[in-house]
């Protein structure tokens, strides 16, 4: 099954630098997070006390949706 999803030219310059030849995104992506389990509960309240960094951080998700979409 394929999946798409949406990256900013900074996120697709990253993974460029780390594919390998003849590796696939998708290849690139599982070998990077192979292994490294998240809980999100590490991360409850980061934002706590800093409204600034959230809106601006919301701000551009929005804005990356938008552009997204217009494709």
């Amino acid at each position: 099954m394929v999946k798409t999803i949406t990256i900013n030219d900074e996120a697709y310059r990253a993974l460029a630098e780390l594919k390998g030849e003849g590796e696939s995104f998708s290849e690139v992506i599982v070998r990077i997070l192979r292994g490294r389990r998240i809980n999100l509960s590490d991360f409850y309240g980061v934002f706590r006390g800093n409204v600034d960094l959230w809106i601006s951080i919301e701000k551009e998700i929005l804005e990356d949706r938008m552009r997204a979409s217009a494709r």
